[in-house]
């Protein structure tokens, strides 16, 4: 038999939490009205607003009966358990499958059967261009693309297919945007060629086409002068002036790390390993040498390594990386490793292990039971 406590813990479960559902089920319309912020925005456009907040109170009046009857399932198999009618594993199973069928039921809401395809079924998003086919005949993948053919700094398409100088990300680098903002807008073709800009995507007539850029600095290149300023902002202005394929200019922070060097004009650098989070390069050269490379500056996570020794790397030319390059054959690495998200990884996967590992416990203890 049921103790007159769980009789009454039941009863008054049902009570508040059902009554309440009862409550909104029957009169959605009692303690909310339904009307949005927007909506006088709306009924301006022609939108029939009567109709759509007639619909929010009928979405809450139907969730509310969905509530109600999952509290009466779960209270119902609670009853049984305690009057001895089913055992505590069955009671745990159905309360389960209560969570299971609800959590289902809403997300279906959200991401239905259309929103799931195998991947053989999934055509592509974006039709490859006449320029498109251009650009991806070109042999060397490791080069970026400006299509100036869409709204290029809030368009992702082009990216499908290419890295690309533009794209939309909601998490934008502030410094990159000044970049596009003072010199990229502006067809900057310095800035444009440091940033291995080789081809541009224009729209010819009803077509888009390629356009090669021959200016283009490459991954990586030696400078003949580094021009060192006072701040961040003489840095930006500057590379309006610059000529990019000899000069950087750096800013007075990191002028310590700028060697003693004169060009030498048989000197070599190039990319030979490309992966988003670990770039390799080698380098040959005879005298100290300033390299720049056009990849975006972001010491928070980025590691420079000069034949397998951690080495400082500075930023130039307002965001891309530079780094001293000293006499002779070198390999250089740059490797994403940032410490706060390799933390995180740690605890993240330290704190699963333990949920995990008590979740098995209390099966196992209540199975065993």
């Amino acid at each position: 038999m049921i103790s007159l406590k769980n009789q009454k813990a039941i009863k008054w479960g049902v009570i508040i939490t059902g009554g309440l559902c009862f409550v909104f089920a029957l009169m959605p319309t009692m303690f909310f009205d339904f009307v949005g912020a927007s909506d006088e925005q709306l009924k301006g456009m022609g939108w029939p607003v009567d109709a759509l907040q007639s619909d929010r109170a009928s979405l809450l009046s139907s969730d509310a009966w969905r509530s109600l009857m999952f509290i009466l399932l779960s209270a119902a198999a609670l009853w049984l358990y305690l009057s001895n009618t089913l055992k505590k594993q069955h009671v745990i199973l159905i309360v389960g499958l209560l969570i299971v069928g609800d959590m289902w039921t809403v997300n279906k809401r959200y991401l239905d059967n259309e929103d799931f395809k195998s991947k053989r079924k999934v055509a592509e998003p974006f039709s490859p261009s006449m320029a498109d086919q251009q650009i991806l005949a070109d042999n060397d993948p490791n080069f970026r693309v400006f299509n100036t053919a869409v709204n290029t700094f809030n368009d992702a398409s082009t990216s499908y297919y290419h890295m690309s100088i533009g794209g939309y990300h909601g998490a934008k680098l502030k410094r990159y945007q000044e970049l596009i903002d003072a010199h990229i807008s502006k067809g900057n073709m310095s800035v444009l060629n440091m940033l291995n800009t080789k081809y541009f995507i224009v729209a010819n007539q009803n077509q888009k086409v390629a356009q090669r850029n021959t200016g283009t600095l490459g991954n990586v290149w030696f400078v003949k002068e580094a021009q060192v300023v006072a701040n961040a902002d003489e840095e930006l202005a500057a590379l309006s002036t610059i000529n990019t394929a000899e000069q950087a200019v750096v800013d007075t922070r990191y002028a310590d790390l700028i060697p003693d060097f004169t060009m030498d004009s048989l000197a070599s650098i190039q990319l030979t390993d490309y992966k988003a989070n670990h770039l390799i390069y080698t380098a040959n050269c005879t005298q100290d040498q300033l390299a720049v490379f056009s990849e975006i500056f972001y010491d928070k996570g980025w590691n420079a390594y000069l034949n397998g020794e951690l080495v400082p790397h500075f930023r130039a030319n307002y965001v891309l990386r530079a780094m001293s390059i000293p006499a002779g054959n070198h390999q250089i690495e740059f490797k994403f490793e940032p410490t706060t998200y390799n933390t995180g990884e740690r605890i993240s996967f330290a704190g699963s292990a333990v949920l995990l590992l008590l979740l098995l416990g209390v099966a196992y203890t209540e199975l065993k039971v």
